[in-house]
């Protein structure tokens, strides 16, 4: 009898090591920018710098019009990608149109400094000083009329910042990361791990403490409401990361109802590959017409 007392205990022992092992390994995953092997491989446009109010050096690039205009489409990258790709599939489209780009490193990314991500704790703050330096940027004269473009965490970031800075015209929300807690739950769920719903909580906790800032609250659900300016949100049909009924529901919450623009077929990843120009198009000219 003793023996299996003690086998029982050795075993919950074990059960709970690699629980902690798990959610430690998910905490600094979390909160780990993934910095692209060359960080300057940017494309067309001039580098642009902006200092965070903490005194972190922040990176972008800058893509003017071919025509003055104070229009700008401040591009936010997600968790694992970078300012790169998001000029690489949406900056053609926006620069036709006659918009000005700006496509900017998130802390800890490409070429900006920082140790940590947090989901918009900081990064908002980061993005009200980089439009103090848009500001700058447009040709004199012209009107200063940023609009936020936003995937996934970059689309959480930028309803974070725009909610407090009246200065955002619009918000183009992609693939927007609805609820931090549901979508670490999810990626744990599809590595067969146990109690994810719960293990996802304590993951996000633990990764708040390591950042020293609360990542998952105010959440994007709980900022619409604040937000009365025009707003899309742009979701593919087969996102394997945020539920589309989630991405509806974000899209309901705002005062005046977000425009809903789902593409057939596009995943979390892939939605402006796969919506093309012509998602591209729609989604800038329903922001052309609320603003």
């Amino acid at each position: 009898m003793t023996w299996m007392i003690a086998a029982a205990g050795f075993g919950a022992g074990l059960i709970a090591a690699l629980l902690l092992a798990v959610v430690e390994f998910g905490a600094w995953a979390l909160v780990s920018p993934r910095r692209p092997a060359d960080p300057g491989a940017y494309g067309p446009g001039e580098p642009i710098r902006a200092l965070a109010a903490d005194g972190v050096a922040l990176a972008g690039r800058w893509i003017a019009a071919d025509r003055p205009t104070g229009r700008v489409v401040v591009l936010v990258h997600g968790f694992g990608d970078g300012p790169a790709a998001m000029i690489l599939d949406r900056a053609p489209a926006i620069l036709a149109r006659g918009w000005n780009v700006a496509a900017i490193d998130l802390r800890g990314y490409g070429a900006s400094e920082g140790v940590h991500s947090t989901f918009g704790a900081r990064e908002a703050d980061d993005l009200r000083a980089w439009l103090d330096v848009l500001a700058g940027l447009v040709p004199p004269g012209e009107p200063f009329a940023p609009v936020i473009w936003g995937r996934s965490m970059g689309a959480a970031i930028a309803l974070r910042a725009a909610v407090d800075d009246r200065r955002v015209r619009g918000l183009v929300l992609e693939a927007p990361m609805v609820d931090l807690r549901s979508s670490v739950a999810t990626v744990m769920r599809r590595k067969r791990l146990p109690m994810s719903r719960a293990l996802s909580s304590v993951v996000v906790r633990r990764a708040g403490r390591i950042a020293g800032a609360e990542l998952a609250r105010p959440g994007m659900l709980e900022l619409a409401p604040r937000f009365d300016r025009p707003a899309i949100v742009v979701h593919g049909s087969d996102d394997d990361l945020i539920p589309t009924p989630l991405a509806r529901d974000l899209a309901e919450t705002f005062p005046s109802p977000a425009t809903f623009l789902e593409v057939p077929g596009a995943k979390h990843v892939d939605v402006a590959r796969v919506g093309g120009a012509a998602m591209l198009d729609e989604a800038l000219r329903c922001l052309e017409a609320a603003t």
